[in-house]
Formats: C-alpha cells, structure tokens, sequence
C-alpha cells in the first residue's frame, strides 16, 4: 500500500501508488528529454517523436494502437514539455497488461514509417499555425524566446515550420534513439494494482532496453530585461511581464506558490481584483510560475485594449511595488495557503494527477515528497517569509515585458 520505488536492472525507475477505492490505473512513462535538450536546428524533434510514436510499431500500425485501447474504453495520450515527455495511458485495472504493453510497444518498437512521417509532419505544422493563431499561447513563445536569449529554454516546444519541415525518417529515428536510451527514464502508476505486480509486469516488458550515456542540459544564462513588442492585427493587446522566479528544486518554491496566489494565481488575488474588479480593464488577467530543474519565470499575463494598455501596466507595477514594500497582511496568507492545500487535495481525486506527482517528484527530487510534507511546508509559509521573498523577486529592475497585437501609438510602452 502507499507509494513504493523499484530501480529495474536496465536503470528504468518504477514508482507505483495503490489507490484501493480506484477502478483505473493510470499510467505514464516518462523520458528526461524535452525542447531544452535541443539544438536550434532540431527545435521541435523531441515534440515530433512524441507524435510519430503513436504512428505504428512492428506489431501494429497507429489505427491498431487506437483500436486496441479504445476497445476497452480506454485512453493514450502524450505530452511534450521543456525537460520532459510523457507517453500515458488510463484503463480499467483488469487492462493493466494491454496498457503496459501498448506503451512499451511504441516505446521500445516504433517503426518512422516515412509516409507517416511526412504525413505527420503536416499535422504538426498545423498545430504551429494553431500557436501563432492564438494570441495567450503566441505571446508565451514570444516572451520565452526573448526572454532566455538563445537558450534552449526559450525555444518553442512544438518547434517552427522551417525545422519541422526539415525533419526526415534517418535523422529523427536516430534522435529518438540516442536521447530517449539514456538513464533516468520513469515509470508511474497510480490505482488499484500491487507494486509486485507492476515491476513484474515491466520488467519483462522492458527488458530489452538497454540505457547508456547522459542527459547533461544545457546551463541557463541569466536573463537579461528588455522590451519586445510584436504588432499583429489582433483585436486586443496582449501583455505579458516577468522575472527570475526558483526552481523545482528549491526550498524557497513554498513560499514562491503563496506570493503567485496573492499576486495573480487567484480571482482573489490583487491583479485580478485591482485590474478586472475595480477597474474593469481586462477579462482575462492572472500570474502563474513556470518553474525548472535550476531555474524558473515568474509571469503576469493581461489581455486588455490598446488604449488600456498603459494603464494596466501601470497597475501592475503599483501592485508589484505593494508587494516588494511588505505590504502583505496576514488573513490573505491565510488564504492563499488554503486555497492552495484544497487545489493540492483536490486533484489527488484523479489519477492521472497522482500518476504525474509520482513522476515529476522522481524527475527532478529524486525522491517522494508527499502531500502531507507539502502542506506541511506551505502551512509554515508565514507573512515575513513571502515579504522578505517578495522583496528580491518582485524587484522592478528584474522584469523583463513583451507584447502582442495591437500595439498603441504615440506614447511607447514601457515597465
């Protein structure tokens, strides 16, 4: 019972929680590699290898793939992140076996069939045009990109049409080959299946692969703050602003979550009741935290009009500047630990969420951090802990901005 860790003889990691009252098992197979492991010629190859997988095996072809796990009403699904992709499955506990077999299968036998390739290639071109046709997710690439200055970091996930139109069956097969056979791969299982069971089963399904080499990423380069505006024919102005924020791995990332959910992580949040309930300059208004291995972005998004626009940057910074100043009262840290430990609580009702925390804790702790230490440090986040963290974070001279669409003439926009 509980979560359990068994490191198979090839290297590959299993963790597994039991979940007595769950009928399912979700699953994932997690790979440390992802767009910050790229070259700029190879922007976008590890979130094509992550669709071409699905594109048939020598046992089966990419209609048999979905068949088979949609014939017992299950789902295959994947993702592709900075520092990592996932290949995940959900199904009744009795197809436990089918879905450690599917994705093994397209894990350790995909076939790059070059028709599929080229015909994939058009999908993932489509998606790119999705990206630049929808504002919120074309400034974060914009922003990311300037922002990190080069860095892999800041290159787009789903690459750009001219190097995923580069990309052929050799040079992709080889990629895939090279990256995804290195040590530091991760299993996760969250349901109603025993941890013997699991390492039983993939064992014997992993056991031809062989691990070898390295994922050395590359190191972050201090960002640098600048302004980058990019005029489309858009309907709003997109705004986004942001700053060093820590990383996965930081004691400092408890307190970090507090200061985000007081800033912009919430509708109670200042951002939001200052810029949409008070002033009504922006539907849509928030901040979040985009946190790494070794680093991280804090970022404050506004949707709003061209000739609000300064006005919402001028809000942003007085709120910004209440913060650094200290001004932060108890009953709102109250809150934002609550609001905090009920989401965390909360999601552990789908497995799915539970299945990612087990692996992301491996990934990047090395260990489980239970939901229980959690609360455990984010209860002890007190109001001089986020004020003295607020004081360096939120700094002005630390922000860097970029916009998107409908740029106001005249006056320039400045933070």
């Amino acid at each position: 019972m509980g979560v359990e860790k068994t490191v198979l003889d090839n290297g590959v990691t299993v963790v597994s929680e039991q979940v007595p009252w769950m009928h399912s098992v979700a699953v994932g197979l997690w790979a440390p590699v992802g767009s910050r492991d790229e070259s700029c010629a190879d922007n976008g190859i590890s979130h094509f290898i992550e669709h071409m997988l699905f594109k048939g095996t020598t046992r089966r072809g990419a209609l048999d793939i979905t068949r088979e796990i949609e014939s017992v009403g299950g789902s295959l699904n994947a993702c592709t992140e900075r520092e990592y992709t996932c290949f995940y499955g959900r199904a009744l506990e009795r197809d436990f076996p089918l879905v450690t077999d599917l994705l093994s299968d397209i894990y350790l036998d995909p076939v790059f069939e070059a028709e599929e390739l080229e015909r994939e290639k058009g999908v993932v071109l489509q998606e790119i045009l999705m990206v630049d046709d929808t504002p919120e997710d074309l400034l974060d690439d914009y922003f990311q990109e300037h922002y990190w200055g080069g860095h892999p970091l800041g290159y787009p996930v789903q690459g750009t049409t001219e190097t995923v139109g580069s990309f052929d069956r050799e040079r992709t097969r080889n990629y895939f080959h090279d990256r995804y056979r290195r040590p530091g791969i991760v299993v996760s299982m969250a349901g109603k299946i025993p941890h013997a069971q699991a390492v039983d089963e993939w064992s014997r399904r992993f056991a031809p692969l062989s691990l070898s080499g390295g994922q050395a990423k590359p190191e972050p380069v201090p960002a640098k703050p600048g302004i980058h505006l990019k005029e489309r024919p858009l309907g709003q102005l997109h705004l986004c602003v942001g700053a060093p924020s820590v990383s996965l791995r930081s004691e400092e990332r408890y307190a970090a979550y507090v200061l985000n959910t007081l800033l912009g992580g919430s509708m109670s949040s200042l951002l939001f009741q200052e810029i949409r309930e008070k002033r009504g300059l922006a539907y849509s208004v928030g901040s979040s935290i985009s946190c790494y291995s070794d680093s991280g972005i804090l970022k404050i998004y506004a949707g709003t009009t061209a000739d609000k626009g300064h006005e919402v940057l001028d809000v942003i910074a007085d709120v910004l500047a209440q913060l650094c100043a200290g001004k932060i009262e108890a009953p709102d840290v109250a809150l934002a630990r609550e609001l905090i430990r009920g989401n965390m609580l909360m999601g552990l009702e789908s497995g799915e969420n539970r299945m990612t925390r087990l692996a992301l804790n491996e990934l990047f702790l090395g260990r489980q951090e239970s939901p229980e230490e959690v609360i455990e440090k984010i209860d002890a986040v007190s109001v001089d802990h986020v004020s003295a963290l607020a004081a360096t974070m939120l700094a002005r001279d630390r922000f860097s901005m970029a916009a998107v669409g409908d740029i106001p003439a005249g006056r320039p926009l400045v933070f």
